[in-house]
């Protein structure tokens, strides 16, 4: 998707409807029709089906269509737009969870029951972010606890090639902003930034491959530059930290931009020369201030207490 993003946008787009939703499903369902798996769920006999991808749903009502099970499903929609393809069973699915009010009205409006669409947010595992000392992660990482941090995701756990024109546009303005990167599983982006550091001689920098640490690295971080995926763009809220948005691949991560410079959290941009102007100037950036008023103001924590509350509602009903 990363580098073929035009054409997935147009994929995207183009299945965000209910005919192509039903053809489908048929197609995401036929490989999981099999009696091993009939016979696990039968055996497990779940009361409550809670899904956080569209396949969860799909399969667990094919299989209560069935009566192989009679399962309840809420699904929990992982990105700021409610494509299609999680609403195809609506009507079978007793909830629906969506990011916002406002993903809410938009579906209101296109005619799915209020009651059942629950705009909790999109739930990440609960963390204080007190449980985390910023001096002591920069002082293990070696940086300079006087300096901003800015934390740098090259592409989600596998990281990505594609970002490496945008890090090579912020290395280069050689400011007095500490430099965290994660490079995920990505060995060839790991080794091109290992070069461009050595090129232009960075200081105050870190990077790293894959991560388990996550949740401490964005509490460490005044701002965050990463592509618009669902969970990464939801951690930074969570931990209200500003996001610069790039190289989005389509489809749901374009959903994703809108929703985010919508409301203020963030700014995308298209071309690494836009983001190293910005990020040139960004200690008496009034845009940056802005950002970071907004997200002092949202509140991401209790979507996880929310959905919590609403399984336990669920399995009392009838």
């Amino acid at each position: 998707m990363l580098h073929h993003p035009i054409l997935w946008n147009l994929i995207y787009r183009g299945s965000d409807n209910s005919i192509t939703g039903s053809f489908s499903e048929s197609v995401i369902v036929k490989p999981f029709k099999n009696k091993k798996l009939a016979k696990e769920l039968k055996t497990y006999n779940p009361d409550l089906v809670i899904a956080t991808h569209f396949y969860g749903s799909d399969i667990a009502n094919y299989y209560n269509s069935k009566k192989v099970i009679n399962a309840k499903i809420i699904s929990i929609v992982t990105d700021y737009e409610a494509h299609k393809m999680w609403l195809k069973n609506f009507d079978k699915q007793r909830y629906v969870v969506v990011s916002s009010k406002e993903e809410q009205k938009e579906l209101v409006k296109e005619g799915y029951e209020k009651e059942k669409i629950k705009p909790y947010g999109i739930p990440i595992f609960p963390v204080v972010s007190e449980s985390f000392k910023k001096e002591e992660t920069l002082k293990r990482l070696k940086l300079n606890k006087d300096y901003k941090t800015c934390l740098i995701f090259t592409g989600g756990s596998n990281g990505s090639t594609g970002t490496l024109p945008y890090i090579k546009a912020i290395l280069k303005e050689k400011k007095d902003i500490n430099l965290i990167i994660v490079c995920g599983r990505n060995k060839k982006a790991y080794t091109k930034i290992k070069e461009y550091i050595t090129r232009y001689d960075i200081k105050n920098i870190y990077t790293l491959g894959f991560v388990n640490n996550v949740p401490e690295l964005i509490s460490s971080a005044d701002f965050v530059i990463t592509k618009p995926g669902g969970i990464q763009t939801t951690e930074c809220l969570y931990f209200k930290k500003p996001m610069l948005l790039i190289k989005s691949s389509g489809g749901q991560e374009n959903a994703n931009i809108k929703h985010f410079c919508k409301k203020g959290y963030s700014k995308w941009f298209r071309t690494p020369r836009k983001l190293a102007k910005f990020y040139s100037k960004i200690e008496n950036n009034k845009e940056f201030l802005k950002m970071q008023q907004k997200l002092e103001k949202s509140d991401n924590t209790k979507s996880m207490k929310k959905i919590h509350e609403l399984v336990l509602k669920t399995l009392k009903e009838n």
